[in-house]
């Protein structure tokens, strides 16, 4: 395990007086050389001007949050330690203790997010959640007798509809794909084909083990560990499945060695065999739609699109959910508003006819579809 900086003593010394505090150091050094990109944002939250009370409490906070909470380091870790981190700082800079915060400093601090820093309200809003977050676990550890930021009240934020690709997007992306060097061009194939068959979220993508699979000759089923550490079992057919024996078998063959866990790794000259990051899928998408002059593109538009083809196929809102991992049938809800039989649902021009006393002398909408032609709707 790589050796890393200890906290200054002072925080040491806070730690050991809070309930489980004595194993803090420990933890962090797991939590630390465990994910490469928590361990950039917790290095710099460090650097910033916190006292030793409030660092003590954001790292307490925060080995709770991804090793008993099952939070992903490498996003929710890194976001909430970041955000955290941000506010503990600024009030002490106020000259205020975090642990006698009132909604007074909290409205400051909000307002300081959006003139001061600029921020966008969907961003205000996440991180408003961060600090809830933060202090309702003070109290739940009797570190504070109620939650201070109980009463905190996010900024209202219009939330942006979802989008997906269309089959013109996704033929253009994989002919892009297919112009790559040819092993680069066999993996990345394989993983857009996973992202499109399977409605994975890229940190589960990210996430993958050999062991995760269960591969027949056509079907496969992959067993994915999503948000709070809860499973589900996806399963997956057709040139997906072709395309993960096709790199298992390339895989297996590299001239170097490899991770021998993860699913997909680096062939980079200098990171060869490691296992892709998150942020190196991210950058794999990226290459590929910039190639496919895709205007604009992302690994999350893979999910939607494979709820909207699973709803468009006759599959019930529950069942999407379930593949999905939702925990609100509502969230799932969001993503079909923009499928093609959610799109295709409106009211018989008949009936507008009707009141009208005119009579419909167009085509019916049952013939258009039939025949595709939805030019004039």
């Amino acid at each position: 395990m790589t050796s890393h900086q200890p906290l200054p003593q002072a925080v040491q010394d806070t730690l050991s007086a809070l309930p489980n505090g004595r194993d803090v150091p420990r933890h962090r050094d797991f939590l630390l050389a465990s994910d490469k990109r928590f361990s950039a944002a917790m290095r710099r939250v460090e650097r910033r001007s916190l006292p030793p009370e409030a660092l003590a409490e954001l790292w307490l906070w925060l080995v709770h949050l991804t090793i008993q909470g099952a939070s992903r380091g490498a996003t929710t870790g890194a976001s909430y330690g970041r955000t955290v981190g941000r506010f503990l700082e600024w009030i002490a800079g106020e000259g205020v203790d975090f642990r006698a915060a009132t909604v007074t400093e909290f409205d400051r601090w909000q307002r300081w997010l959006a003139i001061e820093c600029k921020n966008q309200p969907v961003w205000r809003r996440q991180q408003v959640q961060a600090l809830r977050n933060f202090y309702d676990w003070r109290r739940s550890r009797g570190l504070a007798e109620t939650n201070l930021a109980a009463d905190l009240t996010p900024p209202p934020a219009k939330p942006k509809p979802p989008k997906k690709y269309t089959d013109a997007q996704l033929q253009a992306l994989f002919r892009a794909i297919s112009e790559a060097r040819p092993l680069r061009q066999v993996r990345d194939r394989c993983a857009v084909l996973l992202l499109l068959a399977t409605g994975l979220r890229r940190e589960e993508l990210s996430g993958l083990q050999l062991a995760d699979f269960e591969i027949g000759r056509r079907s496969a089923v992959v067993r994915v560990t999503g948000k709070g550490a809860k499973e589900r079992d996806v399963p997956f057919e057709g040139p997906a499945v072709e395309a993960l024996h096709t790199w298992l078998n390339e895989r297996e063959r590299l001239p170097f060695a490899v991770d021998h866990e993860a699913v997909f790794v680096s062939l980079h000259t200098k990171t060869a065999g490691e296992a892709l990051s998150l942020r190196s899928f991210e950058h794999m998408i990226a290459f590929h739609a910039r190639a496919a002059k895709l205007r604009d593109w992302g690994i999350h538009r893979f999910r939607v699109t494979f709820a909207t083809q699973l709803y468009d196929d006759g599959a019930d809102i529950e069942s999407i959910r379930a593949l999905m991992g939702h925990e609100s049938i509502e969230t799932t809800r969001r993503y079909l508003a923009v499928s093609e039989r959610a799109r295709r649902t409106r009211l018989s021009a008949d009936r507008q006819h009707r009141v009208l006393g005119t009579k419909n002398t167009g085509t019916p909408l049952w013939a258009r579809l039939a025949t595709g032609d939805l030019r004039h709707d």
